[in-house]
């Protein structure tokens, strides 16, 4: 047959074409950018002011969902349903997905699994899995975990003095997990951000966020950017 190679052992290898197409068909769909006038820690964990201007004011528009990037968002909702089953069986888990909210600023998030800890009671944990050579890193939690789990710590009523961030490696499954305190300077500073965020009548004319920031994708007629 055409197109298919014989190896030593005799084993037939070709491409199924038809199958990656047909799967990667299904997977293709639209990702929706975040309900405007409103915060959420997962933006303001970006560094980038216009990136979180954008979306607070209903600027981001909505973009395409790669099969490979949905399929990563099914790995990590897979990784979320198996932690939870490991808190259960341990019977520490008390919440999955808590809602938090704060009225002034308009912030909302939902805390990953808030959990019995044996030392600190009742505390939230933020689940992110990490390729390996990211979790070889991993001294500590993350800038932008770190800082997303401090929201949720202050957002929370009553709020939590203590969390942890739980890593999986995503090649061989290894965990680390780095506790994170309360700290009112930073959640002062995270306060300062919004307000002034929601206050400028135009976004900021700089990208400050990574070189895969989503405002990068995003212009306004008639302004003039910095990447």
């Amino acid at each position: 047959m055409a197109g298919i190679k014989k190896t030593g052992r005799g084993r037939l290898l070709k491409q199924d074409i038809w199958l990656n197409e047909l799967i990667d068909d299904y997977l293709h769909g639209t990702m929706t950018p975040p309900r405007s006038g409103v915060f959420h820690p997962s933006t303001l964990s970006n560094t980038c002011d216009r990136a979180v201007w954008l979306t607070f004011h209903g600027k981001m528009p909505s973009t395409p969902l790669e099969p490979t990037l949905n399929r990563i968002f099914q790995n990590g909702n897979y990784l979320e349903n198996r932690v939870e089953s490991w808190f259960q069986n341990l019977g520490i888990i008390l919440a999955r997905e808590m809602p938090v909210k704060l009225d002034n600023p308009v912030m909302s998030g939902r805390i990953d699994f808030v959990i019995k800890h044996q030392e600190f009671g009742r505390i939230p944990v933020e689940l992110k899995s990490i390729n390996t050579s990211g979790f070889g890193k991993l001294k500590g939690p993350k800038e932008d975990h770190q800082l997303q789990l401090q929201m949720y710590l202050n957002m929370a009523n009553p709020k939590f003095d203590i969390g942890t961030v739980l890593y999986e490696n995503k090649n061989d499954q290894k965990i680390k997990s780095f506790l994170v305190e309360r700290n009112d300077k930073q959640w002062d500073d995270i306060l300062t951000r919004c307000f002034t965020i929601q206050e400028m009548k135009e976004a900021p004319i700089k990208c400050t966020g990574a070189p895969w920031c989503a405002c990068k994708n995003v212009t306004i007629e008639g302004e003039s950017y910095e990447f």
